[in-house]
């Protein structure tokens, strides 16, 4: 069998600079403080608190998806995204699914004489989840990050190699920098992406079976991942095996995936709306007034 094509498509989490949490009036920052010090009934899921969304975060996505060439939906919608993590205080998420604020975009990464065109499938906005604390023989949780506003970036598959990953990713974070919507640092987790690596023959059509590398915190980190999947999956199919559709976790100190589960499919998640949010009813007006605070680019 002939040489091999890298196809790589990035989701990256970008944490916003909001002062409040997506749907609570709680301190959004959680770096390097006591744990549950930022916490109230809403973000820690109690029953009959009910959300309210955070002005602020919708117009940074907003802002982000215009900066990113994207078409701005005037209706969104929010949903539950159904699943059980001791990190998840309500047992789902609230997110975007099938009407996401900001669609089919598109962002240049090199330089001027040699760039490429890397398709923005969507841009939503959903709450993160909280930080699992691992001590010994024990877990512990902290409820601070949950509910800081969480913004999803979701490339297309037109990504070619490490390299093209590793450019695209310093891209988005000198863009969201730029915006004044996030911090964009990694090492603290205000910015993590998830990679969905395949391989197939040169100059085939079809697209190989994709795995999906979990939870990325550097830049190093991403090249190294990818790089690292794409010739395990090249000399799994050289030796007649299959690739399984499954998540991996990088292990930075072995410089190797490890595969963590079974790769969910989003009915998985069971979405349905969410019944406590009004859906978002955007005007032109209101977008035009985010469209005048971009700075030049």
């Amino acid at each position: 069998m002939g040489p091999y094509e890298t196809v790589v498509g990035m989701e990256v989490h970008v944490e916003l600079q909001t002062e409040s949490k997506l749907f609570c009036a709680c301190a959004a920052d959680h770096f390097q403080i006591p744990a549950n010090e930022h916490v109230c009934p809403v973000c820690t899921g109690q029953p009959g608190a009910l959300p309210v969304i955070n002005e602020e975060a919708v117009r940074l996505t907003v802002m982000t998806g215009l900066a990113l060439n994207c078409e701005i939906r005037p209706h969104s919608i929010f949903a539950r995204k159904n699943y059980v993590y001791p990190d998840l205080p309500k047992g789902y998420q609230i997110s975007q699914y099938e009407e996401p604020l900001c669609v089919d975009g598109y962002t240049d990464i090199g330089e001027e004489d040699d760039s490429k065109r890397v398709g923005i499938v969507r841009v939503h906005l959903e709450e993160d989840a909280g930080k699992l604390v691992h001590d010994s023989d024990s877990s512990l949780v902290d409820y601070n990050r949950a509910s800081v506003p969480l913004m999803e970036i979701v490339s297309d598959s037109s990504l070619r190699s490490a390299d093209e990953a590793f450019s695209y990713l310093q891209k988005i974070r000198q863009l969201v920098r730029y915006l004044g919507a996030s911090t964009g640092d990694m090492e603290k987790g205000a910015m993590r992406c998830e990679a969905n690596v395949s391989v197939r023959p040169e100059g085939s059509s079809e697209y190989g079976t994709k795995v999906e590398v979990k939870n990325l915190n550097s830049f190093r980190s991403v090249r190294n991942a990818i790089q690292y999947e794409v010739e395990r999956q090249i000399e799994a199919l050289q030796e007649g095996d299959s690739i399984k559709q499954v998540t991996m976790g990088w292990d930075e100190d072995a410089g190797a995936t490890r595969e963590q589960r079974s790769k969910e499919f989003a009915d998985d998640y069971r979405y349905f709306p969410e019944p406590d949010l009004l859906d978002l009813q955007l005007s032109p007006e209101w977008i035009g007034e985010a469209r005048e605070r971009l700075p030049e680019l």
